[in-house]
């Protein structure tokens, strides 16, 4: 599937409407966002509304790349435990960022009902699935650390799971009353327009084709104009094109592919999800599901979508039915898509001070919605001179490569696409 074609069911089932504002000519700002995602949209946000003189450069509409492409999951914190985080990056800002991620759904909520964003938000819980003993067991170390540091997540057990979902051969799972589900395309959109309704000048169809610095600003060149900052965010995440490739390095490209069904009625969503939780399972190539506003099923799992039909992720999907949801029943999968996501070597996502002005943050590795709003915040107010390098929840880094990385994006595909064709078998 091609990924300038956008036929997610978040795209064709939006209500909101995408006006194009292309660049032309010569504009000058004081700080220009790249990138119209959950993260470019918030730090845009927060930049208007201190008055910045600021502008937003999209290359195709707000939430075209993985935002819009996303599951719509509002999770707290990131896939690696706490503990794990506090290993990776030390317990001083460790602590800081479990603790900052731990809020960051608070932040989307308030956000959708400040600018009355509609987005269909659901804030039932999410639930983390064990499918086996193992997972189980990972599961309960999970909500211990989550817990111990002031969480209240709880764990269910095997009938309590499936009083929620119904969704056989499920052992147990964390119940995350933090989170929910939302229509993520049509938040994304949300956070623009609120950007712009501050005053922030937001262009889109407007890619970003080159960049550089020459006395003392930065000169960023679009097919049709050029826009003058003082200072840059790079907000691009996975769908970095034509500019500083080196941020590239610092992160291995995966793809997450969904399929989503036509409206079901209300006999059969009885037997899929009652309790209208998001959810995904603790397998190694995982499975997500939910439902939307107007009753469709939707699932997903690692791996890129080649072609439009998808026969080999369709067949999977009906056997997965047959053998998790089996009272569901057959169902028609009307909408097929995938999105890209920047998988930081860690799993803790990056921020690069490029120097001169310019910064940068990607690598959220598949937890884009709450982490990305709150991220784009916090190097807005950074940028701002609110707050110092030393307040933020990461240290600022040089860009690193992950190594051997064209290596790790052809295993994590080719161990998707494997699993799936024998899973379907």
């Amino acid at each position: 599937m091609s990924q300038q074609v956008n036929n997610t069911l978040w795209a064709l089932s939006r209500n909101s409407i995408f006006e194009s504002n292309i660049l032309k000519g010569e504009d000058r700002v004081d700080v220009a966002v790249i990138g119209g995602g959950f993260t470019g949209t918030s730090a845009a946000l927060r930049f208007a509304e201190a008055g910045s003189n600021v502008a937003l450069l999209e290359a195709e509409y707000s939430g075209f790349g993985g935002s819009g492409r996303n599951v719509g999951l509002t999770n707290a914190g990131l896939w690696i435990n706490p503990e794990d985080v506090e290993r990776s990056i030390g317990k001083r800002y460790g602590e800081r960022l479990n603790d900052f991620l731990s809020a960051a759904p608070d932040m989307v909520y308030d956000l959708i009902d400040e600018h009355n964003i509609e987005c269909d938000a659901v804030r039932n819980g999410t639930l983390h699935l064990a499918h086996s003993e193992a997972g189980l067991k990972a599961i309960e170390e999970r909500a211990w650390q989550i817990n111990a540091r002031g969480g209240s997540v709880m764990l269910l057990d095997k009938a309590e799971t499936y009083k929620l979902t119904t969704a056989e051969n499920y052992l147990g799972a964390i119940h995350d009353m933090r989170a929910g589900t939302i229509q993520p395309l049509e938040y994304c959109h949300g956070l623009m327009k609120a950007a712009q309704n501050a005053g922030c000048k937001v262009y889109t169809n407007t890619p970003a084709m080159s960049i550089r610095h020459k006395r003392g600003r930065w000169h960023i060149k679009t097919p049709k104009g050029i826009l003058i900052a003082e200072r840059v965010l790079m907000a691009t995440n996975a769908y970095l094109e034509h500019i500083l490739p080196l941020i590239k390095r610092s992160y291995t490209p995966m793809h997450y592919c969904q399929l989503a069904s036509d409206p079901l009625d209300d006999e059969k969503l009885k037997h899929f999800l009652p309790g209208k939780n998001g959810t995904w399972d603790t397998r190694t190539v995982m499975r997500s599901y939910r439902t939307d506003a107007d009753g469709r099923i939707i699932i997903g799992t690692i791996g890129n979508i080649f072609m439009d039909n998808a026969p080999i992720l369709t067949s999977w999907a009906n056997k997965m039915i047959r053998e998790t949801f089996p009272d569901v029943g057959p169902v028609n999968w009307t909408y097929k898509w995938s999105g890209r996501i920047a998988c930081s070597k860690s799993y803790i996502p990056n921020i690069h001070d490029l120097g001169r002005g310019i910064y940068s943050i990607s690598g959220f590795s598949g937890r884009g919605i709450a982490p990305g709003t709150a991220f784009g915040r916090a190097m807005a107010d950074f940028i701002l001179g609110r707050t110092n390098s030393r307040d933020m929840p990461l240290p600022f880094n040089t860009v690193k490569s992950v190594p051997f990385n064209k290596i790790r994006e052809i295993y994590y595909e080719t161990g998707s696409q494997l699993t799936r064709l024998f899973d379907h078998l």
